[in-house]
């Protein structure tokens, strides 16, 4: 693993992987975004997905673009967030392009807008491709803390796919975990494949 942080706490984990993200430049991130998607479509588990949920990158997260438009390629059906937060929750919503239907929400994060969107259930989904700020060699991940992702994990199928991708530096040795964080089966990073 990259990173030691099993004596840290979870805010502290989070601003140690921000500072480190915001400290790549731009370069860096496209560089190791294509590696990390080459490792993700290499894996035959994922390629046999048909119903694949993809976060909508921002900043200096791992770029989910071309990922996205390599799966609508593949005639995939593909699936991105739209935070209700006022329920605290994710509602799926499957797209067919990243040029239209989609709007910056109060987070700054694009999501689909509109009258038009088709809404699917958790259920429907086979992966999802998740963000984190941190990962571990059990699968545990720590995200930005709004519980989005683990509520929806709640929801999947028992044999939907949970993908983390994240740089390598965000691979850690362990991390606290509460009873309600979910775990990814698998991180893919631009050096590696991690099987959790």
């Amino acid at each position: 693993m990259a990173c030691a942080a099993p004596n840290l706490d979870k805010a502290a984990v989070r601003k140690m992987m921000i500072r480190r993200r915001n400290g790549l430049t731009p370069k860096e991130v496209s560089d190791f975004s294509g590696k990390i998607e080459e490792n993700l479509f290499s894996c035959e588990d994922f390629l046999s997905c048909n119903h694949i949920l993809y976060y909508l990158s921002f900043g200096k997260e791992v770029c989910t673009d071309a990922m996205i438009l390599r799966s609508l390629s593949l005639q995939k059906k593909v699936y991105v967030p739209r935070i209700i937060k006022s329920g605290k929750k994710i509602e799926i919503c499957q797209i067919d392009n990243l040029e239209t239907g989609l709007n910056i929400n109060a987070l700054g994060i694009r999501e689909p807008s509109g009258s038009h969107i088709k809404i699917v259930p958790a259920t429907d989904i086979d992966a999802v491709v998740t963000p984190g700020l941190a990962f571990d060699g059990a699968g545990g991940r720590i995200g930005f803390g709004g519980g989005y992702f683990d509520k929806l994990f709640a929801e999947l199928p028992d044999n939907s796919l949970r993908l983390g991708i994240a740089y390598s530096f965000q691979l850690v040795d362990s991390l606290y975990q509460d009873v309600w964080d979910k775990k990814v089966h698998k991180v893919f990073t631009e050096k590696d494949t991690l099987s959790c």
